[in-house]
């Protein structure tokens, strides 16, 4: 065997290294993608079970109030009311808001939403997903 077939056979090992290597990395890539938007679902949905809870809470207070005599008309009843919104309004601007600035700037094309509305348009195209895991 002379030099010339030795050069061969290294460099199909090298090609079929690289080759190997290149397909793994963007095996790799694709598994990370669905990984970070399987966790965008469930992170989402969380952040949905929240505002469910504190919407309940919210009319909880609002129902205890009516209890005690406060009527819907009255100016407390409807400081209560504003004030519950506001929250539950900037808990969905903050939390979306972390959510995005998590992500570097690489995954950021990666994402599907950008403000709460279209987070729950996400949400509600992968409900599969949001059964599997929060069943």
């Amino acid at each position: 065997m002379g030099i010339e077939q030795y050069a061969i056979y290294l460099l199909i090992f090298t090609f079929g290294y690289v080759t190997s290597r290149t397909f793994y990395f963007f095996s790799s890539v694709r598994h990370s993608i669905r990984t970070l938007k399987i966790m965008h679902v469930v992170a989402l949905s969380m952040l949905l079970n929240c505002i469910q809870e504190y919407a309940y809470v919210g009319a909880k207070k609002l129902a205890t109030l009516e209890k005690c005599g406060v009527l819907p008309s009255d100016r407390i009843y409807k400081n209560a009311e504003t004030a519950h919104e506001e929250i539950v309004d900037s808990f969905k601007r903050r939390s979306i808001a972390s959510l995005i600035a998590l992500h570097p700037q690489v995954f950021r094309p990666i994402l599907q939403f950008e403000d709460w509305n279209s987070a729950m348009e996400y949400l509600e195209k992968n409900k599969k997903i949001v059964k599997l895991f929060l069943a």
